[in-house]
């Protein structure tokens, strides 16, 4: 029953992250620069039956800042990590975003507020039922 339910949760996680779309101006590309504060970010963690869901809630002074060299600097809880990025003509592709997986963000609407990051989730019949992806969440 547990199977069929956390199921039912990643086709409808996997519905709901298909329609968002990273929500940029004009200048598609050069509005993804600049400090971007953390909302919430989402990700599974764990193996086997302890493979679980961690949303973390963005604190004040988290961050994700996009240069305009190719790298992103990320301070998420008290830690620092840099990650490197590529713009192509509809999307911003992020490497490492959920090792081994890339971070996607679409720049196909217009607000400059807000984008979601997402690697997609992964669900496996392979690992007992383990679900994994990352997506998060920034606005500024």
């Amino acid at each position: 029953m547990k199977l069929i339910l956390n199921s039912l949760v990643v086709i409808g996680v996997l519905i709901t992250f298909k329609k968002l779309s990273c929500r940029e101006n004009n200048d598609k590309s050069a509005s993804i620069f600049g400090k971007w504060n953390i909302k919430i970010d989402t990700s599974f963690v764990g193996q086997g039956a302890s493979n679980h869901e961690v949303i973390y809630s963005g604190k004040s002074g988290d961050y994700f800042n996009f240069n305009s060299d190719g790298h992103i600097y990320i301070r998420e809880n008290s830690i620092l990590d840099t990650l490197t990025y590529t713009i192509s003509s509809d999307s911003v592709l992020i490497k490492n975003f959920s090792p081994p997986y890339e971070g996607k963000c679409m720049l196909e609407s217009v607000s400059t507020h807000n984008i979601v990051i997402s690697s997609g989730y992964f669900f496996t019949y392979q690992y007992h039922g383990q679900t994994f992806g990352r997506t998060i969440y920034l606005y500024r």
